[in-house]
């Protein structure tokens, strides 16, 4: 009788181990994703050009090129340009796929007032910077501008706060900041100091994010932005810019640093990524592509853009590649969707392990 006691009691305390166990499907679902950043998260926050009342077309410029041809082209070029920054998809649209959706969320700027979208909603925009000094009279977006924006749509309940809880957030900036660091607002402290206030910025808003309720942060850090084509085009795309590359190994260091202690952030690592591919040798991602440093549509005129036209609509002031998928870069800083499908298939597999989809 004894021996059955003991066993009963046995029975008992392991069927209450097993039901406290946590179990993995119990786990907050990460349904939405929320992006910030630059031209490697945009997907059409930049608006889309007024018609011309005279010649009833919308007008090119530098600040409008995604929304033209050849941006959205493929390589049989057909023209769908969808205000990306590439051939067709970007970081973002790729971080999505690792979630289980097929492309990003929608843009802000493209979405009806009081709603979104329940896979989430896109906030990068081309040409957005972590940082400006205050003296800065370049108007730009930056990734308090964008993250104040999310804020207000919690604050008036457009999104609400349990679906932010289920969420994750992608921080996907180029480098922007040291790209144009030789006229950041004729600013008054050193290149160190400036990485500094550049780093502690990104910090200051992921804990922002966190207080908002966000389950997840993704964040890059910065590539080798020395090797980006506008930074290599004066050496005729043969070598990087060392100088530029010195920048994100600071920016890198710090930014890995000040992060350490930070719980549910991940540092999406495309430095190493993009370095495998354009400064690597001989590595297997690097023989994927014929050409690392130039960009597959190059314009004629070294202080001119991709997809720029002269006089008339068959002026055309750039070049362009037969085959985007055997280039790198797309345009003078952005990644062809084979150059972008090629980075992340070198970090899928540490996101997927720190979002629990493996």
């Amino acid at each position: 009788m004894k021996i059955l006691s003991i066993c009963i009691l046995f029975l008992v305390l392991n069927v209450a181990r097993v039901e406290s166990r946590p179990n993995p499907d119990d786990r907050p679902k990460l349904r939405h994703l929320f992006v910030f950043g630059d031209s490697f998260g945009d997907n059409g926050n930049t608006r889309k050009p007024p018609v011309d009342p005279v010649l009833g077309s919308a007008v090119e410029s530098e600040d409008s090129r995604q929304w033209f041809f050849p941006y959205g082209s493929f390589t049989d070029r057909r023209d769908n340009p969808t205000g990306r920054f590439s051939n067709y998809m970007v970081q973002s649209d790729l971080v999505a796929n690792i979630m289980g959706l097929d492309v990003a969320p929608p843009a802000y700027m493209l979405t009806e007032r009081n709603t979104w979208d329940k896979s989430g909603m896109t906030f990068a925009i081309g040409g957005s910077t972590v940082y400006h000094p205050p003296s800065n009279k370049k108007r730009v977006s930056t990734l308090r501008h964008q993250v104040d924006r999310f804020e207000s749509l919690i604050a008036d309940g457009t999104i609400s706060r349990k679906h932010v809880e289920h969420s994750v957030a992608l921080i996907a900036f180029s480098g922007n900041d040291y790209v144009t660091v030789g006229d950041a607002g004729g600013m008054d402290m050193g290149i160190n100091d400036f990485i500094r206030e550049v780093t502690t910025e990104i910090v200051t808003n992921v804990q922002r994010l966190q207080e908002m309720g966000v389950a997840k942060v993704l964040i890059n850090n910065v590539p080798p932005v020395g090797c980006a084509p506008s930074q290599t085009m004066p050496n005729g795309f043969t070598r990087c810019d060392r100088g530029g590359n010195n920048y994100a190994t600071v920016h890198n260091r710090n930014l890995k640093r000040l992060l350490k202690e930070m719980e549910d952030v991940h540092i999406i690592d495309i430095n190493n990524a993009f370095t495998n591919i354009v400064d690597g040798d001989n590595t297997e991602v690097s023989s994927f592509f014929d050409e690392r440093l130039a960009p597959c549509c190059q314009s004629i005129d070294p202080n001119g853009y991709c997809g720029q036209l002269g006089q008339s609509d068959t002026d055309y002031r750039y070049t362009l590649c037969e085959k985007a998928d055997k280039y790198f870069y797309w345009d003078d800083m952005n990644p062809t969707q084979a150059g972008w499908e090629t980075v992340m298939e070198q970090l899928e597999d540490p996101i997927k392990e720190f979002l629990g989809l493996n």
